[in-house]
């Protein structure tokens, strides 16, 4: 019995509470850009590249530095290591919600509903940190929906954004 409670609280963040195609684009984009923090450099580089080509270098550099200070930042002073799902997976679990919903409440101008979020997934004590990171964050993905939202054929805001990269 305790074995099992050891490998339900390993994956306990990763339970499924939505799928991708219930989010908005803001919110897509956050979960995707969570899931690739997990992944090889190279994929945070292209992620990089497809901002600059949008909206530049310096909108580039603060988006993906956010992304990757907020990643960090939860993983190292969060209440528990956060988990994802794998980037070809449809559903969203728990951590991914909650990362999204930071996101886009901090982008919102939500403050007080980003803080609870913040509060539910760290110290209080970092909580306006990562409001602040996630605002960054949801700020530059807030600015690439802007500029593309009328452009056909954008390969990593449709539905199967999620199995494009590798």
């Amino acid at each position: 019995m305790h074995r099992g409670s050891q490998n339900e609280s390993k994956i306990k963040g990763a339970t499924p509470v939505a799928v991708l195609s219930d989010l908005s684009t803001e919110e897509h984009l956050a979960v995707y850009y969570f899931r690739c923090t997990f992944e090889t450099p190279s994929v945070l580089m292209d992620i990089h590249s497809e901002f600059c080509s949008y909206l530049g270098e310096k909108v580039a550099d603060r988006t993906i530095g956010a992304l990757h200070a907020l990643i960090t930042k939860l993983q190292k002073d969060g209440r528990r290591k956060l988990t994802r799902h794998q980037l070809s997976c449809n559903c969203v679990g728990v951590d991914e919600n909650c990362f999204a919903h930071l996101v886009t409440m901090a982008t919102k101008n939500d403050k007080k509903d980003a803080m609870l979020i913040a509060v539910l997934l760290s110290d209080a004590n970092v909580a306006a940190e990562l409001v602040y990171m996630a605002q960054d964050l949801g700020q530059g993905i807030r600015e690439l929906v802007d500029k593309i939202s009328s452009l056909d054929n954008v390969v990593f805001l449709t539905p199967q954004l999620n199995i494009k990269h590798h």
